[in-house]
């Protein structure tokens, strides 16, 4: 089934199809580049009428996996209104390219002001108006759309900021609609960010809405410290996780009473810790290890907004990661690699 077919499918308002010349003129031949990844590059582009928008070329290779990206971020975003969503205004399919138009959103996204040391520093208010902005977001593709979807690729690179520092969670190519018997999805092949794959998704491939509940929980975490959850310089010089896997290391220092050791140096002071030390136990309710432990979207939003309260959090924890390892030849395979760390 083609693009256009499937959104004439869809009720209500369907994104726009621009022409190759309209982004290509907008985006200056393609050479106003905001960033690139996997999935190809984003370009910024005006249109005609000062309308200033995002282009991202997704890099398909003639294949069908970018397809596939392209159809799910296209269908997936195309009924979609929320503040918390990134908007798409339209999309583009040119020959074998494939082009996604969204809205400008003009302060980047969240890993460039968390990680970016040429960046300004975001304050405390930013990073828990950012929470409660990804959980609003997410609550909004779990229980409020038509279709339920998974976002399945939570994580700050995917999480934009608007002028107003206004969370819009991004990137939906690997998101999956939910009918309404649907409570599972067996995904094949692991695809996903290390760091923030939920065990059971990382194991078993099997994904649910509370897989997006581990991810959200692995980035309240780093809006706390500012820090990556995974150190890669440090995974390959040490064998001791506590120097490169952040939540085992934040998990040890807050059993230890120094909550305020995790905190972003930039932003540190004694009297924000009532609220670190609600969001970060709001963040180790989200990354339990079963997903029946788990809060849904909707708690962790109300947790986080104080319509209730935030329980002590379980402290015994067993981490999975995602290692690469050599195998025969140039191949590479994921292999999960556990991570303990008890209670006590």
């Amino acid at each position: 089934m083609t693009v256009k077919s499937l959104l004439n499918s869809m009720p209500g308002a369907t994104p726009h199809r621009f022409s190759y010349k309209t982004l290509k003129v907008a985006t200056r031949g393609f050479t106003q580049k905001l960033g690139s990844g996997g999935f190809g590059s984003v370009y910024a582009g005006v249109l005609a009428n000062g309308t200033r928008l995002a282009v991202k070329a997704l890099e398909t290779g003639g294949g069908h996996g970018g397809h596939k990206q392209f159809v799910a971020e296209v269908v997936s975003l195309g009924s979609i209104s929320h503040v918390n969503i990134v908007r798409l205004c339209g999309y583009c399919v040119h020959g074998s390219s494939r082009l996604l138009v969204y809205e400008h959103v003009a302060n980047g996204s969240l890993d460039q002001w968390l990680f970016d040391s040429g960046k300004r520093s975001l304050s405390w208010e930013s990073r828990w108006k950012i929470a409660l902005g990804t959980a609003r977001g997410l609550a909004y593709l779990h229980e409020e759309c038509r279709d339920p979807i998974m976002h399945l690729d939570i994580k700050p690179q995917n999480i934009l900021l608007d002028e107003d520092f206004t969370a819009k969670v991004s990137d939906f190519g690997m998101s999956k609609l939910l009918t309404s018997k649907d409570i599972t999805q067996v995904v094949t092949g692991v695809r996903g960010t290390p760091g923030y794959l939920a065990p059971e998704w990382l194991l078993n491939s099997i994904a649910t809405k509370k897989c997006d509940v581990y991810s959200c929980g692995m980035v309240l975490l780093e809006l706390i410290s500012g820090r990556r959850n995974i150190q890669p310089g440090k995974l390959a010089s040490s064998g001791n996780a506590l120097d490169w896997f952040f939540p085992m290391w934040a998990v040890n220092e807050f059993k230890a009473g120094r909550l305020l050791d995790i905190v972003d140096e930039k932003v540190r002071c004694v009297e924000i810790l009532p609220l670190v030390e609600t969001l970060f136990k709001v963040a180790l309710w989200c990354i339990q290890d079963s997903p029946s432990a788990r809060p849904s979207i909707s708690r962790v939003l109300q947790m986080l907004d104080g319509t209730c309260d935030v329980p002590e959090p379980p402290l015994d924890f067993q981490f999975y990661y995602q290692q690469q390892r050599a195998a025969s030849g140039n191949v590479s395979v994921i292999a999960p690699v556990s991570l303990s760390i008890e209670a006590r």
